[in-house]
């Protein structure tokens, strides 16, 4: 993997959150400043009228960083529905183009369930050759099925997931092809089990660029928990240290019930922000569990490589 250079002038990041996800959001920005050291960020925050004073929260987290707020006019956008543990702000991702700013030609976007343990610098720098989007496969899609019910060439693990992408601005906004992404899913909802991915993953469908799975390291890489994974062992990140885990799926880490081989990386950051107190509540987390969640994580990840 390319080693990026210390002086990388910016990294440009994007969020797409309603208010309900700052404290998660708050995890990650805290998480990739903390492995990225030196690092200078711009952070671009999708939203639907989050109010000020909670933004200022958020910003807290990233002393000394650039913030740029890009509220949601679009009504296609605004009027879409959430489905099952889909949040309706998993849409704000495909008003970037129109909203980053005109000097903003690559991003990495992020979903707020995510904790970042690499360098971003070098997912920033990666190549995206003549893709405008780079991502790692679903483990939990069937992309042969897939490609069969839409009628594209089958392949696979060909279908990326959408919560760790690599974004060239410049020539989606060229393409224009967010813009059929939305018309997917004015015309086509109820066939798109996954939604906004769904669409994205037929619109783009053969036309991304693979990147390493350390990038996006899913539950489902993890814990079978009787759920189909569709790629192999030796296709996953087995044995080594995430760069993103990727909090998949409905079991999040402040759920009540919430379980993850490494969830107090999660806790750990979620420490330095201003909602320790508030998600500790959310998620009814006692001394006992917390304790145990730390020993379990910190076992697991001692016995992976870097």
């Amino acid at each position: 993997m390319k080693i990026p250079p210390l002086d990388v002038a910016e990294v440009v990041v994007a969020f797409g959150i309603d208010a309900g996800y700052l404290p998660h959001a708050a995890v990650v920005l805290t998480s990739l400043i903390d492995n990225a050291r030196g690092a200078r960020f711009r952070f671009l925050i999708v939203h639907d009228g989050i109010l000020i004073d909670q933004r200022a929260d958020l910003e807290r987290c990233a002393p000394g960083q650039r913030f740029e707020w890009l509220e949601i006019t679009d009504s296609r956008v605004l009027n879409m529905e959430g489905r099952r543990h889909v949040s309706r702000a998993a849409y704000h991702r495909l008003a970037l183009p129109d909203l980053a700013p005109a000097d903003v030609s690559r991003v990495v976007y992020l979903d707020a369930d995510v904790v970042v343990i690499g360098d971003i610098r070098e997912l920033w720098t990666q190549e995206l050759g003549e893709c405008a989007i780079g991502g790692v496969y679903d483990v939990g899609i069937d992309s042969e099925a897939f490609a069969k019910h839409f009628g594209l060439p089958p392949k696979r693990l060909a279908y990326f997931n959408s919560g760790i992408l690599l974004l060239d601005l410049a020539k989606i906004r060229q393409s224009n092809e967010f813009s059929q992404v939305l018309d997917l899913l004015e015309t086509r909802f109820d066939e798109l089990d996954q939604i906004d991915q769904d669409a994205l993953n037929i619109v783009f469908w053969g036309r991304w660029k693979h990147l390493d799975p350390l990038w996006n390291v899913q539950r489902r890489m993890l814990m079978q928990e009787g759920r189909p994974c569709f790629a192999e062992k030796s296709e996953m990140a087995n044995g080594r240290r995430p760069k993103i885990i990727h909090f998949t799926e409905h079991n999040k880490p402040w759920s009540i019930d919430g379980y993850h081989p490494y969830i107090w990386k999660y806790y750990h950051y979620l420490r330095r922000t201003p909602y320790w107190e508030a998600i500790n509540k959310l998620g009814e987390t006692n001394f006992k569990k917390s304790i145990r969640r730390r020993i379990k994580t910190t076992l697991i990840w001692a016995l992976l490589k870097p």
